[in-house]
């Protein structure tokens, strides 16, 4: 993401139900836009039916706040950029990240600084995860497969040679066709042709950044709701199947080197029997993706609407960065 100074936004958006008026609002200061990025403050009910909620990012309520959401790559350092008054003893403060361990630095004075965390993992006090599987519905699991064109696909915005997915990548590549984007490879994809693209390919090369628990971005929700199977790199095939069903992607550590995976890819890509069986899980489930910034703060709104008891992070640090 960018830095780019948000358009100006509305500074709060409130609820339009009428219920939502019988009892007072749960009022949620976003203290700084992710990123420096601002996103419209709709009302939560509309969006996502959680009433009672009302989202501002207008800093002359913060006495008034119900909880204040503070976004980690923006807090500095020496912390200079938080709230310097008192906090009201009903006020719960946020920590949300949604960033690796590995692109995100531990500030030390954050312990004991937060009540709650909105994070993607698993035991996050509010998780936020890239994506999870839903239910279908009778209509969505009419599903088809797209047609495909291509046999691997990988695109990529962060490409450096001291990567592990860079170099699994260019071992793989030795022994089976890749078709790579990015600008690494002078082939930008742009957001108009993402869709098409990536489910234009029978497998797609979901390789994550970092590896850490509960890591699983985008990369792995994408190419699951186009019609595509992941081949993963990440955390272990038993973090993922926490997730997303077994039979539903390929893990990189299923195979002892990147060319019998080569191998098996192309096995699948011969068989079509088999290639399908990676989209059994389509019959009861369908992918989602997060709606990032918007969908957070109203589920983050709802929590401390709902959960009003006393409690505090005490080792933010080591909880997230295990020192």
């Amino acid at each position: 993401m960018g830095t780019t100074a948000p358009k100006p936004l509305p500074t709060t958006a409130k609820a339009e139900n009428p219920k939502e008026s019988e009892e007072p609002e749960t009022l949620l200061l976003i203290w700084m836009w992710p990123f420096g990025i601002g996103f419209g403050l709709g009302p939560c009910s509309t969006a996502y039916n959680i009433h009672g909620c009302r989202l501002t990012a207008d800093r002359g309520l913060y006495n008034q706040a119900h909880g204040v959401m503070f976004h980690h790559r923006d807090i500095s350092g020496d912390i200079s950029n938080m709230p310097q008054d008192p906090r009201p003893a009903f006020q719960k403060w946020i920590w949300w990240n949604m960033e690796s361990p590995s692109n995100s630095n531990p500030i030390g004075p954050l312990n004991n600084l937060f009540n709650l965390t909105s994070n993607y993992r698993r035991d996050s006090d509010i998780p936020a995860p890239y994506g999870w599987l839903a239910e279908a519905t009778e209509e969505q699991k009419k599903y088809t497969i797209p047609k495909k064109d291509k046999l691997v696909c990988w695109i990529v915005s962060n490409y450096s040679p001291s990567f592990k997915r860079v170099q699994y990548y260019n071992e793989l590549a030795k022994h089976v066709e890749v078709s790579a984007y990015g600008r690494q490879f002078n082939n930008r994809v742009s957001d108009a042709e993402y869709s098409n693209v990536m489910s234009s390919c029978k497998f797609y090369l979901s390789f994550e950044n970092s590896v850490h628990k509960d890591y699983m971005t985008e990369k792995l929700y994408n190419p699951l709701a186009l019609g595509t199977v992941p081949v993963v790199l990440g955390p272990s095939r038993e973090n993922y199947e926490q997730f997303i069903p077994s039979n539903a992607f390929i893990h990189v550590e299923d195979f002892p080197s990147a060319k019998e995976m080569a191998d098996y890819l192309k096995h699948l890509d011969e068989n079509e029997d088999l290639y399908m069986q990676y989209f059994s899980w389509r019959k009861q489930f369908v992918s989602m993706r997060i709606s990032y910034g918007l969908e957070n703060a109203c589920r983050i709104c709802d929590h401390i609407r709902r959960n009003k008891e006393y409690k505090v992070v005490k080792n933010l640090n080591g909880w997230y960065w295990g020192g």
